[in-house]
C-alpha cells in the first residue's frame, strides 16, 4: 500500500486523465482469479438482503450500453429464461427462508420488452413471492423499463398495469437524451415530451408513485445546448427522480472517445439545472430527487451504495456481494446469444448460478464498496470501517489526509465527500483506495 505523500500525489497525477479508472472494479474478474473458491457465495442470514433480477432482453441494442443484453428472442426462450430465474430464486430462498428483504430491483436490458403474457406471469409470481417474505420498513421494489415498450398500445399499458398491481411503486426509464440528433447516433428513437408526459400521468394514476428518468452526459453529439434541452423537458415532465450517467467507453468496443473536460462541464450544467428545478442532490452524486429522504434511489440501490449491504443477483451475469466476497453469475464476458440458445435447448432447468465465487480479503471488499459508492460522490466512513475493520482509518489515513489537504475531498459527518475539484478526477481519487 502506498503511504508516502509524494507517492500518492504521483499516483493521482498518473491516473487523473486515465478513463480506465472510474466506478468499475475490478476491470476484469480475472484480476481476482487467485480468490476463486468452489461453492455458492455465503450470506449472513441475520442481516437484510436485497435481490436483483437481470432481464437481458431489449427491442434493439443501443451503442452506449455496457451491460449484458441481447435482442428479444423467441417466446420459447423467453419463457425458459424466466423459468430458470424462478428456479434459481426459489432455490436460493430455501437456504435463507427467514431472511429479511430490504430491496428488490428488476433491471436489464429492458424488462418491459418481453412478451406481455410472459411478463405478466412473472410479475404475478413475484408479487406472491414478496408477500411471503419479511421486508424492512423502507422496502421499495423497482423496475426498469422504456417509454417505447410502455406507451402507445394496449400491451404496454397491460405491462404497466401488472407493475402497479404487484406493488412496484418505482419505475425507472432510460431517456438518455431528448435530442434526436444525439439519440440517432445511439440507435435509439426519441419519444416526444407529450407522450412521455401522458404516460407518466397514466402511471401515477395506476399507483406507480415514483418515476425516475435516466439521462446521460458525454455522449457523441451532446453539447451544453442539448443538456439544457434535457433540463427543459425534465421541467415539463416533473418526474420524482432523475439519474445522470457518464458515458464510458472503457468496457465497449467503441471508437468514440469521451472528453473528461466536456463530461465535467455537462455534469455541472445538469447539476445546476436540476437543483434550480428543486431536485435534491449533492455535487458529485448522480441521483437527484424531489424528496430529499430517498436520495433518488430504490431501497436496493440506497443501502447498497451508501452502506454496503449485501445483495444477491439472479439471471445471466448478475453480480452478488456479501461480507464473504463477490460472485458473478454465468454469462459474464461470454457471448450471450450462443449461450442462451445452446443451454436452453438442452435443458429447460438450466441455472445461471455460478459454481464458484471470489472469497475476498477485507481490502478487496473495501475496494469494491468504494467503487460502488463512487456514484454518490464519496463514501461512508462507518460503512468502510464495517467492511474493513476498526483499523480502517489508521490504515488509510495517509490517503484521506492527502485528499483533504489537496482540497480533493472533505470529511462531512460520516462521509468522505469529493469537492468540485475532486469530482473532476473522481476515478483517480477512488482508485487510490483500490488494491489492484
Amino acid at each position: 500500500m502506498t503511504t508516502s505523500y509524494t507517492d500518492i500525489k504521483r499516483l493521482f497525477e498518473q491516473r487523473k486523465n486515465n478513463p480506465l479508472y472510474n466506478t468499475s472494479y475490478p476491470l476484469s474478474p480475472d484480476d481476482w482469479a487467485k480468490y476463486s473458491t468452489r461453492g455458492a457465495l455465503p450470506f449472513d442470514s441475520s442481516k437484510p438482503i436485497a435481490l436483483y433480477i437481470h432481464i437481458p432482453f431489449c427491442k434493439q441494442i443501443c451503442s452506449f450500453c455496457e451491460y449484458t443484453k441481447m435482442c428479444v428472442p423467441s417466446k420459447e426462450l423467453q419463457r425458459n429464461y424466466f423459468n430458470a430465474l424462478i428456479n434459481d430464486i426459489e432455490r436460493f430462498i430455501s437456504f435463507y427462508p427467514n431472511v429479511t428483504l430490504y430491496g428488490l430491483d428488476i433491471g436489464g436490458g429492458t424488462p418491459t420488452a418481453v412478451a406481455a403474457d410472459i411478463f405478466a406471469g412473472f410479475i404475478s409470481w413475484l408479487s406472491e413471492f414478496i408477500s411471503d417474505r419479511k421486508v424492512t420498513a423502507d422496502f421499495e421494489p423497482s423496475i426498469e423499463g422504456s417509454f417505447d415498450t410502455l406507451v402507445d398500445n394496449y400491451l404496454g399499458k397491460h405491462r404497466s398495469y401488472y407493475i402497479a398491481q404487484a406493488g412496484i411503486k418505482r419505475l425507472s426509464l432510460g431517456v438518455q437524451s431528448t435530442s434526436s440528433d444525439v439519440l440517432n447516433q445511439l440507435h435509439r428513437n426519441a419519444v416526444s415530451p407529450k407522450k412521455m408526459r401522458e404516460a407518466i400521468a397514466y402511471w401515477h394514476k395506476k399507483g406507480i408513485c415514483k418515476i425516475n428518468l435516466d439521462l446521460m452526459y458525454g455522449l457523441p453529439g451532446q453539447t451544453i445546448e442539448t443538456i439544457r434541452q434535457d433540463i427543459s423537458v425534465i421541467q415539463e415532465l416533473n418526474p420524482e427522480q432523475v439519474t445522470v450517467y457518464e458515458f464510458r467507453t472503457n468496457q465497449l468496443k467503441n471508437k468514440y472517445k469521451t472528453d473528461s473536460e466536456n463530461c465535467y462541464a455537462q455534469y455541472c450544467e445538469l447539476f445546476k439545472g436540476l437543483t434550480q428545478l428543486g431536485y435534491n442532490g449533492e455535487f458529485g452524486r448522480n441521483t437527484f430527487s424531489i424528496d430529499p429522504i430517498d436520495c433518488g434511489l430504490s431501497s436496493y440501490l440506497r443501502h447498497r451504495m451508501f452502506e454496503g449491504w449485501q445483495y444477491k443477483g439472479f439471471g445471466i451475469s448478475a453480480q452478488s456481494m456479501s461480507r464473504f466476497g463477490i460472485a458473478y453469475n454465468s454469462g459474464k464476458n461470454q457471448y450471450i446469444g450462443k449461450m442462451i440458445d445452446s443451454a436452453w435447448l438442452i435443458d429447460n432447468n438450466y441455472s445461471y448460478e455460478s459454481p464458484t465465487y471470489y472469497q475476498l480479503p477485507r481490502e478487496e471488499l473495501l475496494s469494491k464498496f468504494i467503487a460502488i459508492s463512487g456514484y454518490s460522490g464519496g463514501f461512508s466512513l462507518s460503512a468502510a470501517k464495517e467492511l474493513y475493520g476498526s483499523d480502517f482509518i489508521s490504515d488509510y489515513q495517509h490517503i484521506i489526509h492527502f485528499l483533504v489537504n489537496e482540497n480533493l475531498a472533505l470529511i462531512i459527518g460520516d462521509r468522505l465527500q469529493l469537492t468540485k475539484l475532486g469530482f473532476h478526477h473522481y476515478g483517480a481519487i477512488m482508485s487510490l483506495f483500490y488494491t489492484i
